[in-house]
């Protein structure tokens, strides 16, 4: 996995779980991570840990259901590193709501978080590509 080496990814939902585990691997792999998740506390410990091991990391609260903050985090990785190379959308949920308890919050909140969340990501990437960028 040398091909990593070098390499700028943004990992969303990266306080816990498969966002953490994934930043510790690439990092250690040779790739500079910029983590955002709600839990700053969480995210920011993790970053500082990974430059204590020679990583580079940076580290910003992020909520994906708001654009703004999601397009803050990539700024954060176009201002400090130069560029994005991957991004990994891995922010989500999954609440226990049965269909027969109709917490249509709750599935609301989910759709928010797990399909519009990456793509607010996406989008908030594409810029830097060359690519439209539609809100």
């Amino acid at each position: 996995m040398k091909n990593i080496e070098g390499k700028v990814v943004v990992i969303t939902g990266a306080s816990s779980g498969l966002g953490e585990a994934t930043a510790r691997h690439l990092s250690a792999e040779g790739a500079t991570v910029v983590l955002g998740a709600r839990r700053l506390d969480r995210i920011q410990a993790i970053a500082r840990e990974l430059s204590e091991r020679g990583g580079k990391a940076a580290a910003l609260r992020t909520d994906v259901t708001d654009h703004a903050q999601v397009k803050k985090l990539v700024d954060l990785a176009v201002e400090s590193y130069g560029r994005v190379d991957v991004i990994l959308n891995n922010a989500g949920l999954m609440p226990h709501s049965p269909l027969e308890r109709l917490k249509i919050d709750d599935w609301d909140r989910t759709i928010d978080v797990n399909i519009m969340g990456g793509s607010r990501h996406t989008s908030a990437v594409a810029p830097f590509d060359g690519l439209p960028v539609h809100e």
